[in-house]
């Protein structure tokens, strides 16, 4: 029997599922055994698992191996944070029409509320300023 089977347990007589539990000496685990979902009731040992079983399981290690990228006969794809220059890029915010506040990225040339990683036909690159070349509200008398 596996866990999770439907079974007539022969201590309370209710159609139960078999539930897993493992049987323990102070923290080690000893082993585990199949009990009535309803009464607790010992059911016996679970079945090992089949080679049918098995296979499932290491599919889906294969799907786990090439979501994160330790598949060897994969693909390599490239991702956004692989390319070299930041000029590839086309986002709201770093747009010459962006107003950037901490609440809001707004755009100066449609009038409206945008999202800082939006795409935009109309973008124009923000000049480069120097750290030195820019005034603050902060410089006083400088």
């Amino acid at each position: 029997m596996k866990p999770g089977e439907q079974f007539t347990c022969p201590a309370c007589g209710f159609t139960a599922f078999a539930k897993l539990e493992k049987i323990l000496d102070g923290w080690d685990v000893k082993g585990e055994h199949l009990v009535c979902s309803v009464c607790g009731a010992d059911a016996g040992a679970p079945d090992a698992p089949k080679s049918e079983d098995s296979a499932p399981v290491s599919a889906g290690r294969k799907a786990l191996d090439a979501l994160f990228g330790n598949d060897e006969s994969a693909e390599k794809k490239t991702s956004i944070l692989d390319m070299d220059t930041p000029s590839e890029h086309r986002f709201c915010r770093d747009c010459a029409h962006s107003l950037v506040n901490a609440f809001a990225v707004i755009c100066t040339r449609k009038h409206c509320e945008v999202q800082p990683m939006d795409d935009c036909p109309d973008y124009e690159k923000r000049p480069d300023q120097s750290p030195s070349s820019s005034k603050s509200i902060l410089d006083f008398g400088k």
